[in-house]
């Protein structure tokens, strides 16, 4: 076994045993829940219920908001530098990793714009999309050949997954990772979901459907949400429908279910309440909360632009910033996110 393979087999136990010291920690915060009640009525009975739900009307988060923070990228067809990226992904630290279809490079950046590692792969040609997993391991798909590349945290290449599809250079492969390893990819030429274990073993294929059965959706893009949930976006219909990572349908987002003219594009990323989506004219974002509910709606032209462009690949980091990938301009833009 090569170095690299003992390594991810170590991260992979690891992380087993991050996961099951987690279980005890959910056992006592239901064991607290008692004592909060007690709490509560021992406040009330000295400042009175009136006077404790003021205060906690005082502490109400506030309204979600975006703010521009300032943007980062190099032009340039060398290692940490931009030509044409393509898509954009961060990590549980907030590092962010773009797949540049003109250099052929993966870069790997901090928040805020240093470059840390550059490599690439002599067969990944087109990238499309870009997904990091728990462990850190990068995983790139090339709609040419049909395939996701997995690299171990280092760049070195660990192994392409191909699929059981016709390589299409028209269609898109979209690549999510759930937080139980579950590797998923959309071929949204061929409009199958194919699920693989953490083992790297084809689990199933299967074709989202929505609502009833036999209601196909023309899904183009793939993102893993923390609550467990796979979002595909559907611009096609303007909506945005959520499963259960073995494929049942859970819900959708109509676009326009408040009479608001939004017009969905392909990119979209969610956090563990909101969903974030660009719009075609490719400088107005939407927000809904995943219950579906629209929370906002912002227009970047200030920082993209006003003529209409492809709608900019986006991803949320743990620093509570959303990236938006400008392309054409070979940058990063950030924004703080209030929520």
């Amino acid at each position: 076994m090569r170095t690299g393979e003992t390594a991810s087999v170590t991260a992979r136990f690891m992380r087993r045993g991050i996961r099951a010291r987690i279980h005890p920690l959910r056992f006592r915060r239901v064991a607290l829940v008692p004592l909060t009640a007690i709490a509560f009525g021992w406040a009330c009975s000295l400042l009175g219920c009136s006077k404790v739900n003021t205060v906690a009307e005082a502490q109400k988060p506030a309204p979600l908001s975006v703010s521009y923070i300032g943007a980062w990228g190099v032009k340039g067809d060398g290692p940490g530098q931009l030509d044409q990226p393509r898509c954009i992904a961060t990590d549980a630290v907030g590092n962010a990793y773009l797949a540049d279809a003109g250099s052929q490079y993966v870069n790997k950046f901090t928040a805020t714009g240093t470059a840390l590692l550059s490599f690439q792969e002599p067969n990944l040609k087109h990238p499309q999309s870009i997904t990091i997993d728990s462990g850190g391991a990068i995983y790139v798909t090339d709609s040419d050949r049909g395939s996701a590349f997995v690299f171990l945290p280092n760049g070195d290449r660990y192994r392409e997954l191909r699929l059981k599809t016709r390589p299409n250079s028209d269609s898109t492969l979209s690549v999510a990772v759930s937080d139980d390893g579950m590797i998923h990819i959309l071929d949204a030429g061929a409009g199958r979901v194919f699920s693989y274990t953490p083992r790297f073993r084809l689990l199933q294929s299967w074709q989202p459907t929505a609502v009833v059965p036999n209601a196909k959706v023309r899904a183009e893009t793939l993102v893993a949400g923390p609550d467990g949930h796979l979002y595909m976006a559907d611009p096609s219909s303007d909506r945005i429908v959520s499963f259960t990572d073995d494929g049942h349908f859970t819900a959708k987002v109509d676009a326009s279910a408040d009479g608001r003219d939004r017009k969905l594009s392909d990119s979209l990323t969610v956090t563990r309440a909101y969903i974030f989506a660009m719009d075609k004219d490719g400088r107005t974002l939407h927000v809904w909360s995943t219950d579906g509910t629209p929370k906002l709606d912002v227009d970047l032209a200030p920082e993209l632009g006003q003529g209409n462009r492809p709608a900019p690949a986006l991803a949320i980091s743990s620093r509570k910033e959303l990236l938006v990938l400008d392309a054409p301009e070979a940058r990063v833009l950030r924004y703080s996110i209030n929520f």
